[in-house]
């Protein structure tokens, strides 16, 4: 696939998730959801990481991150966070070029996430009261939902790739 298909595809899973929330806001208020979109922003990412696809580590690393999103807010009770979610975007935003700069190492991936960060963090600190021992206590909780996605991915990424490797030597 290529990077304009992998990136285009990235950003309509967006905007439909956008827009689904927007017409059906209790339907993503669902774990399930979240794990999904998770788990297809982390396929994204390590296929098109081991292709060296930037786009797509991009895509892939922006739709993992929305789904931590959806994650953290079907998790725990967020007051209002219609208020979090720019800012969350923005540093996903900022982490996922980052991504793509540890890839390419072309340096505007690299003042892209720079950008990103720096917003992001701004608008969260200008938005939300920040507690950082709060949320230091809630980070094991996030890393065991994912954690459990992640080892499912990289065992069938294993079994895929040992398939293949099988294939291959019976060719």
């Amino acid at each position: 696939m290529s990077k304009r298909k992998i990136l285009i595809a990235g950003i309509i899973v967006i905007i439909i998730a956008f827009i689904v929330d927007f017409l059906f806001p209790e339907l993503l208020s669902n774990k399930v959801i979240s794990y999904l979109v998770i788990a297809l922003g982390l396929g994204i990412f390590i296929k098109s990481f081991q292709t060296e696809n930037s786009a797509g580590i991009f895509a892939g690393g922006f739709i993992f991150f929305s789904g931590v999103i959806l994650l953290v807010i079907n998790s725990f009770i967020i007051w209002n966070p219609s208020r979090m979610l720019m800012p969350a975007l923005l540093v996903a935003g900022g982490l996922s070029s980052f991504f793509s700069f540890l890839n390419g190492k072309k340096f505007f991936y690299l003042i892209i996430s720079a950008v990103f960060f720096l917003l992001g963090f701004n608008f969260i600190y200008a938005r939300m009261s920040f507690k950082f021992d709060v949320f230091i206590n809630s980070i094991p909780k996030l890393i065991v939902g994912i954690g459990i996605i992640a080892i499912v991915i990289f065992l069938l990424l294993y079994v895929d790739k040992k398939r293949k490797a099988e294939d291959d030597l019976i060719s």
